[in-house]
């Protein structure tokens, strides 16, 4: 009996031993993830991530690293006073009881300050989290993360150092899935965000006369990438960031060098809109794909409803955009409709491809060709020749020749 006692507590000694040993190889990898994370955008030179310092959690039940009062400088104008987010902390959480599942901890309130003012954002039942990949617990080289959920209910943007409520959403949800294959007709990414409850506070609705309360009932949006997998999007976005800010043309030949690899490679993306302003529902979806030539083609829909009850509103609420009005209604006129349950309708049906654009059936239009080799090298900008801003190069007049002088003994 007392040999199988020993036996017993021998396991489980060694178990807690390897549990205490993992626990603390995972918040190493933690730590130096959140590290070169830090300097990755430090990196990007308009962006500077600084802490007061780093923590590592003491809890074996939780592997946690902290940053303690963090905060981001952003300049977007060189000059200017930079914008200033700050944070009494941000943390890095994984439980032992869900050890794929790594949570990020943040404070119920975020600090913002500009050069037109300090404001803040606050909310409550922040949960953020991103589930892991089991293929990168032990390889630094593959991309950690394979889907992201977050959410969080009465979110307020606050102005004047706290004391001002600007904007306010009931709640906020949004997921994400990567797909580490990638490639063959796979969806590389899907996500999905909504919003409910979006409105200007009371006072500035009054004060701007803003239809519908200010309010935007429900906001949805879905996406969905196939293509290359995720390894292929973080390279692209490390040679965008090699590149000095100051070069936009050297970023942009990034940017359409891998559009154009991405094209290539089968790329395709769809997504789809769902808006709820006052008495109108918006539906808007679009998908993209390339063919053999790598040339764009795909479909686009838009369908609305109570558009005359949502018009009467604007121009009852802004009377100067009437005309406006009239004159979007006059552009639509040939995809609008009436009936009694929703009112004025709205419905386009568009398809592009094969050097055509159809609405509704009809061609409108020609669609020339993507030429990538142009897009890659825009030519350098004209230059512009001074006087009439023509373009056309103006030669000076050659001055007149000076009348020889006269010879001495002559007369003129």
């Amino acid at each position: 009996m007392r040999a199988v006692v020993k036996i017993v507590l021998f396991l489980v000694i060694m178990l807690g031993a390897a549990w205490v040993a993992l626990w603390w190889y995972a918040q190493g990898r933690m730590q130096a993830g959140m590290t070169n994370w830090i300097s990755q955008t430090s990196a990007q030179g308009s962006v500077q991530v600084s802490y007061d310092s780093i923590t590592r959690g003491t809890s074996p039940l939780a592997a946690v690293v902290t940053l303690v009062n963090p905060k981001m400088t952003v300049t977007t104008v060189p000059g200017q006073q930079p914008v200033v987010v700050a944070l009494a902390s941000f943390a890095w959480r994984i439980d032992a009881a869900d050890p794929m599942v790594m949570h990020i901890d943040l404070p119920s309130q975020v600090n913002v300050n500009t050069d037109k003012g300090n404001a803040a954002i606050t909310f409550d039942n922040a949960a953020v989290s991103e589930q892991l990949d089991p293929q990168a617990v032990f390889n630094p080289d593959i991309y950690p993360f394979r889907g992201a959920d977050a959410s969080a209910a009465n979110i307020n943007l606050l102005a004047s150092d706290g004391s001002l409520l600007v904007l306010h959403i009931d709640n906020f949800t949004a997921h994400g899935t990567l797909s580490q294959a990638g490639g063959n007709g796979l969806t590389t990414l899907s996500s999905t965000y909504t919003l409910d409850g979006l409105a200007l506070s009371p006072l500035l609705t009054k004060i701007a006369s803003v239809p519908f309360d200010g309010r935007i009932t429900h906001l949805g949006l879905t996406v969905s990438v196939v293509g290359p997998p995720p390894q292929y999007w973080q390279d692209l976005i490390k040679q965008f960031n090699a590149v000095p800010p100051s070069d936009e043309a050297a970023q942009q030949k990034v940017l359409v060098q891998g559009m154009h690899q991405w094209a290539t490679q089968n790329g395709s993306a769809s997504t789809n809109l769902n808006l709820i302003v006052g008495p109108s529902t918006l539906n808007a979806d679009a998908a993209v794909a390339f063919d053999a030539n790598v040339q764009p083609n795909g479909t686009a829909d838009v369908t609305a409803n109570h558009l005359d009850a949502f018009s009467s509103a604007l121009t009852s609420a802004y009377p100067q955009l009437q005309n406006d009005v009239n004159e979007a209604q006059a552009m639509l006129s040939p995809y609008l409709s009436s009936d009694t349950a929703d009112g004025q309708n709205l419905a386009i049906h568009l398809v592009y491809g094969s050097g055509t654009v159809n609405v509704n059936g009809q061609k409108v239009s020609d669609l020339p060709p993507v030429d990538w080799d142009t897009l890659e090298n825009p030519p350098p900008p004209a230059q512009v020749a001074p006087g009439d801003g023509s373009g056309a190069a103006v030669t000076p007049p050659a001055p007149a020749a000076a009348p020889a002088p006269a010879m001495p003994g002559t007369s003129k």
